[in-house]
């Protein structure tokens, strides 16, 4: 996306729609979009191009509100249903760059939605990543704070993060790094009799996990590309 488009909220908007973004043009502030894009762009790269983000979340609205934080909303009154919200102060972090990791994580959660069933969605039960990151990665803890043993969320809601924060540490190795200078960070382990593991970081299994779902729905979109040549 050139510069000038991202200057232009209503070319910005559209530009987002091929990755499965409905945007609305007004209140977003030039380096919001900026921020927003970027965001996008690292994830789709990971997930083979705007078409791949497109595979993985299917469409979603992206809404900034004023206050509160990001949250992602899997079944909503109208359609496309799923709806990512992301409030001001998630935008306007120190550093910038943290804003992305905001805006990916929601999309991580929206990526989860996609793997769910209508009733599923309707219910607030986990899709298939979520489920399958549980089995998969066993009692390795998860990269943050946030999404690990200690962040006092309980069941499946402490699940959703895991896997959230997972894809955001996945794609941001500078968000562990930045993470790495909080003593809560660094020592939360300890209470939990996990001294072995290294915190913050994403741990290997975690990683295998996020690497193989990425990879899925890259071999996804090579599959249809092939099929729309053939």
């Amino acid at each position: 996306m050139g510069l000038d488009t991202l200057l232009d909220a209503t070319a910005w908007a559209q530009e987002l729609r091929q990755y499965g973004l409905r945007v609305h043009p007004s209140g977003w502030e030039t380096d919001e979009r900026m921020l927003v894009w970027r965001a996008v762009e690292r994830m789709s790269q990971a997930l083979g191009g705007a078409r791949g983000l497109r595979l993985a979340i299917g469409d979603l609205i992206l809404e900034k509100r004023a206050t509160g934080g990001g949250g992602a909303y899997a079944f909503w009154f109208r359609p496309p249903w799923k709806r990512v919200v992301i409030g001001e102060a998630l935008l306007h972090q120190e550093p910038r760059w943290l804003g992305e990791v905001a805006v990916v994580h929601e999309l991580a959660h929206a990526w989860d939605a996609h793997t769910a069933g209508l009733l599923g969605r309707m219910l607030g039960r986990p899709g298939r990543l979520v489920r399958g990151m549980v089995q998969f990665v066993g009692d390795e803890p998860g990269p943050t704070w946030y999404g690990g043993l200690a962040s006092g969320l309980r069941g499946w809601r402490a699940a959703y993060e895991e896997w959230a924060e997972s894809v955001a540490a996945y794609l941001y190795p500078e968000y562990i790094a930045h993470l790495a200078a909080q003593p809560r960070e660094r020592e939360w382990v300890k209470a939990f009799g996990k001294d072995d593991h290294s915190r913050p970081g994403l741990g290997d299994r975690h990683r295998a996990y996020v690497e193989a779902r990425f990879a899925e729905i890259r071999q996804k979109g090579t599959r249809m590309n092939a099929d729309k040549r053939g």
